[in-house]
């Protein structure tokens, strides 16, 4: 197996973990909902919200990037 192979499967093992890690906190940290037939449901994110989630992830993308060209 190549270096940019290894790279690649390690990024993806990471990226899985962090996502589930992700889901786990946001399970955590909001109240579920029920719904008029009793199912349960996450509440809605705000656009707002679902922006700065992405602009964090973004920013935290590119310094990582910035760690290889040093």
């Amino acid at each position: 197996m190549n270096l940019k192979t290894r790279v690649l499967a390690a990024g993806a093992v990471a990226g899985a973990l962090l996502g589930i890690l992700g889901a786990y906190l946001y399970l955590r940290s909001v109240p579920v909902e029920f719904d008029e037939e009793g199912h349960d449901q996450l509440p809605t994110v705000s656009p707002g919200r679902a922006i700065a989630i992405g602009l964090s992830t973004l920013t935290l993308l590119r310094q990582i990037v910035g760690l290889g060209q040093h």
